[in-house]
């Protein structure tokens, strides 16, 4: 696997993070950027989304916005005009998101819409300067992993994700898949827990890695997963900053 080089500057929150209905609030410390946007840059038009922004004291605010899902189905149409030729876009829905190949899994209105605000949200000025990125973590070593796509080792913690659905859906079970390594005849048993009870609406729900297998080489990868919509932000979630 590719090593990605990266130098993770640790944002702890000063304060307590606060979710309103429609307003995730933050601070940032030791932010020397000053003010920039949150959001995501489209791959296919270059055009950026924004979500939320970082003022130059470090506030993060994050719109949890009414109607969301009616907004990226806009935006999905608009991007279907420039598409390749050959690319759909289509909107995700629960069963598809939050799928196990051994079918262990129940679904209630799996069909249900769904959209989310990226975990990794992307930290820019001037809808084209990319300064980098935040994710919502317990400890630095999830975040590392995240930021690394899966390159650098993890531990056990938290993450969180925030999920827009049209109307109510649940997931429940426990998927177990066969993981292997990058050694020769080497695997472990990876399980994800799911007691997802989705409402119409916004939908906070938290990751919570309870156990890591460490592999011959030293490598550390999630091996039990405990998934679960929960109410309010833990007092142990912190912001990370990881710059460009």
């Amino acid at each position: 696997m590719k090593t990605i080089n990266i130098i993770l500057i640790v944002c702890l929150l000063f304060g307590i993070n606060v979710q309103s209905q429609n307003l995730i609030e933050a601070r940032l410390d030791n932010w020397e950027h000053g003010e920039a946007d949150l959001g995501v840059i489209d791959f296919i038009t270059g055009e950026a989304q924004k979500f939320g922004s970082i003022d130059e004291d470090g506030n993060i605010q994050i719109k949890l916005e009414a109607n969301f899902l009616q907004k990226m189905k806009d935006k999905m149409e608009k991007e279907q005009e420039k598409a390749p030729k050959g690319w759909k876009a289509a909107l995700k829905n629960v069963s598809g998101t939050f799928a196990c190949f051994s079918d262990d899994l129940t679904y209630t209105n799996g069909e249900a819409n769904l959209s989310s605000l990226p975990k990794y949200l992307v930290v820019y000025r001037d809808k084209k300067e990319v300064l980098g990125g935040i994710l919502a973590a317990s400890n630095k070593p999830i975040a590392d992993y995240f930021f690394s796509y899966g390159d650098l080792n993890c531990e056990t913690g938290k993450y969180l994700e925030w999920t827009y659905l049209d109307e109510p859906a649940a997931v429940k079970g426990t998927c177990s898949i066969t993981t292997f390594t990058q050694i020769q005849d080497e695997s472990f048993e990876e399980t994800t827990d799911y007691s997802l009870d989705f409402k119409e609406g916004w939908n906070l729900i938290e990751y919570q890695i309870t156990e890591v297998f460490e592999g011959a080489d030293g490598k550390v990868q999630p091996k039990t997963t405990i998934v679960q919509r929960i109410e309010n932000i833990p007092s142990d979630i912190n912001w990370y900053f990881l710059q460009e």
